[in-house]
This record gives C-alpha cells, structure tokens and sequence, in this order.
C-alpha cells in the first residue's frame, strides 16, 4: 500500500474503533462528579490517559489526583491514605447501577464498579501534596510510593502495605506536566493522539491475550511522545513503524527520565524483564511488522492488532524491518527465475509463478524490465522453516548464491525488493515449491 493510503487507513481506525464514545464520556464524567462531590471540586484533578485524551475504548479506569492541603512537618503516606479511604467509604455515593467496592492499593484508594464478578471501571484516587512548579505553572506534587522496588518482593511488599505496616514513602509526580506535553504536541500534529491510541491497542489486545506481557501504556506513550516532539511532521505510519523497528532496543535498559525526577525512569521495569519477556516482546513485534509490510487494502489495518508471534527459525533471517526500510510499495516488480539447463535431459526454461520443481536443479534470478529507477536491489531466499537448512538472509544486487541450488524439500520462496530514497517501492516474490527427483 502507499503511505498516503496507510496513513489515511490507520487515522480512520483509530477515529472509529479506539476513541472513546460520547456514552463513554459521559460515563466517566458521571463519575468523576460523584467523586469531587466527596472530596471536592478544588481538590480534585483528572490525571492519566484519559485526561491526556490517550485513552483507547473501552474505557475501564480513571486517575483522580486529590490536592491535599499544606505539606506537613513529616508528612506520612500511610495516614494519608487511611484517612482519603475513611472518607469514601463514608460519604461516596455510586451514581451508577454497578456494584462497587472500595478498597486500598500500593499508592491509592480504588473505586470498583462491579458487575458480578467482573470489575466494570475502576477510579483510582492518589492522594498528593504540591511542592513545586513545572514549566507550565502546574504543581508537581508528592505522592505515596512503595519504597523497595524489586520485581520478587513486590507481592509481599503488596500485602505489607494493605496491613498497614511501614515500608512506604513519597515521590514527586507531574501528572499535569505529561497533560499539559499531550495537549501541546497534538495541537501541532493530531497524528500525535492517534499513534499513541493505536500503539497501546496493540499493546492491550496482547495484555488480553496473555497476562504477563510485560509492556506497561505509560512507557510506550512517552516513547511516542519523544518521537513527536523531535518532530513536528512526523505522521502516524512514520510513529508507529519506528516505534516498532525500535521497541527491541527500548527494552534493554530504562531511557525515559520522570518529568518530576531526572534521577528515576519511568521505565524502569524493563531492567528486571526476563529473556523470556524479551523473546516475547521481540516475537509479537516482528509479527506485527511483517503485517504491516504485507498490508493490501485500508480494511485490512485491524489485522496489526490481532496479536501473533514470529520466531525467527534461523539466525539469519532478516527482514526489510531490521534495517528501518519501509514497505511503502508504488510499483510493480518482476522477478524471472531461469531454470539453468542439466545433464539427464532437463532443459533450462522458466520457472512459472506456481513455482514446482525438481529438487537437485539450479535456478538464477533476475528482474524483469528496468528495475524502476532503484537505488538497489535486495533479494531473499527463505527456505521452508521446516526444513533441515532453514535460511532467509536478505543480499545486496542478486541472491547469495548465483545461482540458487534446488536441495530441500518443502514450500520455499524468493524475494526481491526494489529500494529507493530507503524504501521500498516495489517487491516480488516467486514461490519455489520443491518435490522429490523421483516418485
């Protein structure tokens, strides 16, 4: 597909698969009222991705800070909670048919609307204390924090908490610092907004899938949020595809400073992911981009977040991908495959586009016309994953072998890219189909 086509696909999904719906907003508006009616207008501020208008539907939460009053001398977070959930549990009232039940986090009191068993929407409300002012005039305020920070203590430090035991502190937040980043950078380019929603609707439909994924919404908005404040023009299918070529390179150690402290990261989790994690995380990655590189039509964009995983079933396989090469296709390509002439009476002829062969032959290569004004020229041979000799390097100018020797079994094929301006404009590909020389 053209890029022009891609961008236009991916803005029309995002505008009427993942924003949220006018009953969705007015849902959550219902809410919130219901909570400042408790704790006071003044006193409380929408923070999180619904307030930075990166939240994706369905809607299932909402961050509520709530101002408390002057710091004191030695301000203690466990009291501050105390008191906020005394407070709810004795004055809320649900505006809504939904059971609720409220209970005490790590670092908040949680509203649950409920429905049988399954919770419905969930607010969640921070107590914080303004200390200091960001660029934009807002406060910067400290809220409560679990002091350790390692992955294996945090269930036990969990329950720790919830008994109301020592082991917490505070931390400074800048919550209206990212909203206020958010609304800036989407006046300039509303790409900004939409490649956040897609990104983190991707991440969702894995977390759906499996649990554990281990990529947090929070992270990949502030990676997305840098790429848009390098650049104004930046658009929706330059965000995501470099999002993804990088998302490898994001988890090998944390990048992103805290707006409120340059010292900590808000990714700091990706230095405790596993190599599990990781493999997971590079698997799912590589399926969505092959996805991308292999979309037809503009109906086809929902694809990309239907989650799958490709292992890479031999060490030098490559794709176009792996050196930030776009399949942005304007062309049309042809590729020839010669079957090269063989002692026992075989001829040379070409090879058809159903590609079944012989095992035992030699094939070369070629493209058909002018190659479209290319910078270059890029094959790759993908043998059959199952078979003994798994392969699917990609060369420069012809394929590794001149020419291609006919020696494994198995649905193999060839591919060629014609690459201008680093993209790809055009590609072809011709199957190669390999059945025994005899019976």
């Amino acid at each position: 597909m053209r890029k022009s086509e891609i961008n236009a696909a991916l803005r029309d999904y995002v505008r009427g698969h993942l924003s949220p719906t006018q009953e969705e907003r007015a849902f959550v508006s219902k809410v919130y009222a219901s909570v400042c009616s408790v704790l006071g207008e003044a006193q409380c501020i929408q923070i999180g991705s619904f307030a930075r208008y990166t939240a994706i539907r369905p809607i299932h939460d909402l961050d509520v800070l709530y101002r408390l009053g002057p710091v004191p001398r030695t301000p203690d977070p466990a009291a501050a909670l105390s008191e906020l959930e005394e407070r709810l549990r004795r004055r809320y009232v649900n505006p809504t048919k939904f059971d609720i039940r409220i209970t005490r986090q790590s670092h908040s009191i949680t509203i649950e609307f409920r429905q049988g068993a399954e919770v419905k929407f969930g607010v969640d409300i921070v107590p914080g204390y303004a200390v200091d002012k960001n660029e934009f005039g807002d406060d910067i305020y400290l809220v409560p924090e679990i002091a350790p920070h390692s992955h294996a203590a945090r269930r036990q430090i969990y329950e720790q908490v919830a008994k109301r035991v020592e082991g917490m502190s505070w931390r400074k937040s800048d919550p209206q610092g990212y909203i206020s980043v958010a609304s800036q950078l989407n006046k300039i380019n509303d790409d900004f907004r939409k490649a956040v929603k897609f990104v983190k609707a991707w991440r969702w439909a894995w977390k759906e899938k499996d649990e554990n994924f281990a990529l947090k919404s929070f992270h990949l908005e502030q990676i997305l949020t840098q790429y848009f404040a390098d650049s104004d023009e930046i658009e929706i299918y330059d965000a995501i595809f470099r999002f993804f070529c990088e998302l490898p390179t994001l988890m090998e150690r944390p990048t992103v400073p805290d707006r409120a402290d340059h010292a900590r990261y808000i990714d700091e989790y990706v230095a405790g992911l596993s190599r599990d994690d990781k493999t997971l995380i590079r698997s799912a990655r590589d399926h969505f981009l092959i996805t991308l590189e292999n979309l037809t039509t503009p109906a086809s964009i929902s694809e990309l977040l239907r989650p799958g995983t490709r292992v890479r079933c031999h060490p030098t396989e490559a794709y176009l991908f792996d050196g930030g090469i776009p399949v942005l296709t304007t062309e049309r390509l042809r590729i020839q495959a010669m079957l090269l002439p063989r002692d026992g009476g075989f001829r040379g002829a070409l090879l058809d586009s159903a590609g079944l062969i012989e095992v035992d032959r030699k094939i070369r290569f070629e493209v058909v016309g002018d190659a479209l004004d290319a910078d270059i020229l890029k094959w790759k041979v993908k043998n059959d994953d199952n078979c003994s000799e798994p392969r699917g390097e990609i060369s420069n100018h012809t394929t590794r072998n001149v020419p291609e020797s006919t020696k494994y079994k198995g649905s193999h094929y060839v591919e060629c890219y014609a690459i201008k301006n680093g993209v790809c404009i055009a590609r072809a590909r011709q199957p190669i189909v390999l059945k025994p020389l005899y019976g």
